[in-house]
């Protein structure tokens, strides 16, 4: 009896830490924007790419920071292609660059 009680208290620590950690995971991104968009230009020493925002809220040419794992991988092929990402906002303001990430 004993053994059976350790253990339900031992699974109930699981399912609480797992609730907990799969809670703060969440809550990181929360405010975060998904767009889609067009890619028409980007600078690759800069590490900003131009893009055709189609979101509504977000519409136009719009400049955002890639991820520094990312600018090298830049380059034409890129130009005219469709990509989903986010930015580290829940506003799409014109005029200012936001840091995106992308899906993996």
């Amino acid at each position: 009896m004993k053994m059976q009680k350790c253990l339900g208290i031992c699974i109930l620590f699981l399912m609480f830490v797992s609730i907990t950690i799969q809670k703060g995971f969440a809550e990181d991104h929360i405010d975060d924007l998904l767009l889609a968009g067009f890619v028409k230009s980007f600078d690759a020493n800069r590490g900003i790419i131009r893009i055709q925002v189609t979101n509504e809220g977000c519409e136009g040419l719009r400049e955002f920071r890639v991820p520094d794992d990312v600018k090298e991988d830049l380059d034409t092929s890129l130009i005219g292609e469709r990509l989903l990402f986010y930015i580290n906002s829940s506003t799409c303001e014109r005029g200012k660059i936001y840091d995106m990430r992308l899906e993996r």
